[in-house]
């Protein structure tokens, strides 16, 4: 009887440790939402596009980022109003075996831009808010190292429609 006690407190703290690891992970998104800092200047997004999973798939968003600036631009986060969760993710090649991984930052340039692209950077989406469809467009939120922000209007396409990410892993 003390074994089965001790095995059912074990399990109860064990889920009360990970909802708090949500909640602090959801609770560091929208502290990424509230910090979100005035528009750049200087760097802008354009063809930017998501492919829309089923959920709980997670979805890939893609987009070119520009700097215009005369200093190397950082971003650091990414948010939107339309999905719970959004990350900076890499894709790389490693004997032969694409895989996929968290980066807590991605440099562009001055004056260069960079290409957020199936096989290479991207945001992994998380976590669809009710409602959206192919063909909607998904508001995204760039956030860079020095506290300004850029916004990016994403098309959602079928993943019918996008070139497949071929032999990936998390």
């Amino acid at each position: 009887m003390n074994n089965a006690f001790t095995s059912v407190c074990a399990l109860f703290v064990g889920l009360a440790l990970s909802g708090a690891a949500v909640a602090q992970h959801h609770a560091s998104g929208a502290a990424a939402q509230q910090a979100a800092g005035p528009r750049s200047s200087t760097v802008t997004a354009s063809d930017c596009w998501i492919r829309q999973m089923p959920p709980p798939t997670a979805s890939g968003g893609f987009f070119v980022l520009h700097n215009g600036g005369t200093q190397d631009a950082v971003l650091t986060a990414a948010h939107s109003p339309d999905y719970g969760m959004v990350m900076l993710h890499q894709t790389t090649q490693e004997d032969g075996i694409s895989k996929m991984s968290m980066v807590e930052q991605v440099a562009v340039t001055a004056g260069g831009q960079l290409d957020f692209k199936p096989g290479s950077y991207h945001v992994m989406l998380e976590e669809p808010r009710a409602g959206l469809h192919i063909g909607d467009h998904a508001d995204l939120d760039l956030i860079l190292k020095d506290g300004t922000t850029v916004r990016a209007v994403c098309e959602l396409k079928s993943p019918k429609s996008a070139p497949p990410m071929a032999g990936h892993a998390h």
